[in-house]
């Protein structure tokens, strides 16, 4: 999708939601992040700072491509269990 389409638009407020993060790694080996509730959305970066930035990017694609191909997008955990 290209960058500012109402796909691309979407998937970013929803990549806003709550999703869980879990960065883990060191400053010698560098960082991976992944987003446990969006099945296979993983990255990673050289510092805390830039494995949390690429995953930001990573759930995007994952909710655009997911929303492109009409498939369900998981609610956060944390809105799950305060509904």
């Amino acid at each position: 999708m290209t960058p500012g389409s109402d796909v691309s638009i979407a998937a970013a407020k929803l990549a806003d939601r709550p999703y869980r993060k879990v960065i883990r790694g060191n400053d010698v080996d560098g960082f991976l992040a992944e987003a446990p509730e969006l099945p296979g959305c993983v990255t990673a970066g050289e510092s805390v700072q830039e494995a949390l930035e690429m995953l930001q990017d990573a759930m995007e694609g994952w909710i655009e491509a997911a929303l492109a191909a009409g498939e369900h997008i998981p609610e956060p955990e944390a809105a799950r269990l305060s509904a």
